[in-house]
C-alpha cells in the first residue's frame, strides 16, 4: 500500500510541474505581448504589390509596398491567451502544491 501512495505523490508532482510551466508561459505571453505593443512599439510590416501605370526595369515585375503599423489587436489577442492560460493554471498549481505538501 505504500508503492501506490509513491505513485499517487510522484503523479501529482507531474501534474504540478506540467501546470506550473503552463502558468510560466502564459504570464510570459502576457508580457511579451505588452512590450511589444505598449513599452517598445513594435511594428508588424505588411508587403503590397503597387499596382501602377509606370514601366519598370523588368517587365512584369512590381515593386512591392510596404506598410509598417503596431498591431494591437494581435496583442491584445497575445494578452487575452496568456491571461487565460495563466489563470487557469494557477488555481490548479496551487492546490496540487498544498495536497502534494500535505502528503509529505
Amino acid at each position: 500500500m505504500h508503492w501506490l501512495k509513491f505513485i499517487f505523490i510522484v503523479a501529482l508532482v507531474i501534474i504540478f510541474v506540467g501546470t506550473s510551466f503552463i502558468a510560466i508561459f502564459g504570464a510570459g505571453k502576457v508580457l511579451t505581448a505588452l512590450f511589444k505593443a505598449f513599452v517598445f512599439k513594435v511594428e508588424t510590416c505588411e508587403y503590397r504589390p503597387v499596382r501602377t501605370e509606370k514601366t519598370l526595369p523588368i517587365p512584369g515585375f512590381e515593386a512591392p509596398e510596404q506598410t509598417c503599423k503596431i498591431d494591437y489587436n494581435r496583442a491584445k489577442e497575445d494578452i487575452a491567451e496568456g491571461l487565460a492560460m495563466f489563470i487557469v493554471s494557477i488555481p490548479i498549481s496551487l492546490a496540487l502544491f498544498k495536497k502534494i505538501k500535505n502528503l509529505l
